[in-house]
């Protein structure tokens, strides 16, 4: 479909989207679609005011004068196999309880995918409120993690080898945490990249969150370098005696850093009653635990989105030489529709149009495969991508996906 083509499908005479210039036009759409509490509404009228001006932008759909729905887009750089990519957030998508069924959030997600294609936004990630809602317009599932709860003493660690790891608590981390942190994430996972925007929005304490009452980093320091950083919450609820003591970020360069987080993890059993750590797939910690968790989840996170096949051009990743056609299906981002060549050469990934496809599937299914978090096999046998005759059994390789960020 022709870009002109496009835009002609996309005038639709009863919606206008545009970028909304003042948030409090937002706030009563988030305070019904959310539930907001009088409490929380304070809160949250400070909390759009801070991300705009940290530089998020909100975005909504008209019909006359009345605003129907909106959203919030983050612009993030996230590592995406052996790339770090511009990467559009969505979140608040919200819209009137009165305008369900008109379309009009179906019109916001199309023209959200033009705008991030515009920023050159490659792939777009959200925290789905439903994933069947979000899968009908072509995001997928992209991450999980392992959230294990513990008494600390239950952590059993050996003792220390070699020189000291010192630790100690930021209230906010200092410039030598900030850089090493975006190194590690620029090397492991699907992490983003952290500014001092990201790190204000993580630690900062909203008044709806009552039961937090500390947010926070320990730094590791070995050979006068930081070596490791853990980011953490520390909460309790009415009620309770002792509080919780969430461990959300565990970056360290080796082993023995993250024995070190262990240890200071397990000397807190004075002063906190259960350990929430949170951990990608391939991180185990049951050798480090003297009996089996008091509870143990693996959580779906985030779903992903190719924004554009052509941005995917030039994508380093570690795969074998390949090339192979697909036919995507994408009915809210036209330009992806069609028949695409993936060629991979020397771990670079070359996409460009094509005549003749191995496989077809939707853009779902592909933004999954193509962040490693599943595989052309796995979905073909599961009926999510079809197998044509000239398919031979090409294949990405799967990694461990894990965004520690939430938006």
């Amino acid at each position: 479909m022709s870009r002109d083509e496009y835009n002609t499908r996309m005038e639709v005479p009863m919606f206008l989207y545009k970028q909304l210039d003042d948030p409090q036009q937002i706030l009563p759409l988030a305070t019904s679609a959310f539930a907001l509490r009088p409490i929380e509404q304070g809160a949250a009228d400070g909390w759009l005011a801070s991300s705009v001006k940290h530089g998020c932008e909100l975005y909504g759909v008209y019909e006359d004068d009345a605003l129907l729905a909106g959203f919030m887009l983050y612009d993030f750089q996230m590592r995406l196999r052996s790339c770090v990519v511009p990467m559009g957030g969505i979140g608040l998508l919200c819209s009137r309880l009165d305008a369900r069924g008109k379309g009009a959030v179906r019109f916001m997600i199309q023209n959200s995918l033009d705008t991030m294609m515009q920023k050159g936004q490659v792939v777009c990630v959200l925290d789905p409120f439903d994933e069947t809602f979000y899968r009908h317009y072509g995001w997928e599932k992209f991450s999980r993690c392992q959230i294990i709860e513990i008494s600390p003493n239950l952590l059993k660690v050996p003792e220390r080898l070699g020189a000291g790891i010192t630790a100690t608590d930021l209230p906010f981390p200092d410039e030598a945490s900030m850089s090493f942190y975006n190194q590690y994430a620029a090397e492991h996972y699907t992490l983003a990249q952290r500014t001092q925007r990201e790190w204000e929005s993580r630690t900062q304490i909203l008044s709806w969150s009552t039961d937090t009452a500390a947010r926070g980093v320990v730094k590791f320091f070995r050979n006068e370098c930081v070596a490791g950083l853990m980011g953490y919450d520390l909460t309790r609820k009415d009620g309770e005696d002792r509080p919780t003591f969430h461990a959300n970020l565990l970056a360290c360069e080796d082993e023995a850093v993250f024995q070190e987080m262990l240890r200071y993890l397990r000397q807190l059993s004075h002063q906190v009653a259960t350990l929430r750590i949170c951990l990608p797939l391939d991180r185990e910690l049951w050798p480090y635990l003297s009996d089996r968790p008091a509870k143990s989840t693996i959580r779906d996170l985030f779903m992903i989105r190719i924004v554009s096949l052509d941005l995917l051009d030039g994508l380093r990743m570690d795969a074998p030489d390949m090339s192979l056609g697909v036919d995507v299906v994408d009915e809210q981002a036209p330009w992806n529709h069609g028949v695409w060549d993936l060629t991979i050469t020397s771990g670079v990934l070359r996409v460009q149009r094509g005549q003749r496809a191995d496989l077809r599937c939707g853009i779902g299914a592909l933004s999954s495969v193509v962040s490693g978090f599943s595989s052309f096999a796995q979905l073909i046998a599961s009926r999510h991508i079809e197998s044509l005759d000239t398919y031979q059994g090409q294949d990405l390789p799967k990694t461990v996906t894990f965004l520690a960020d939430y938006f």
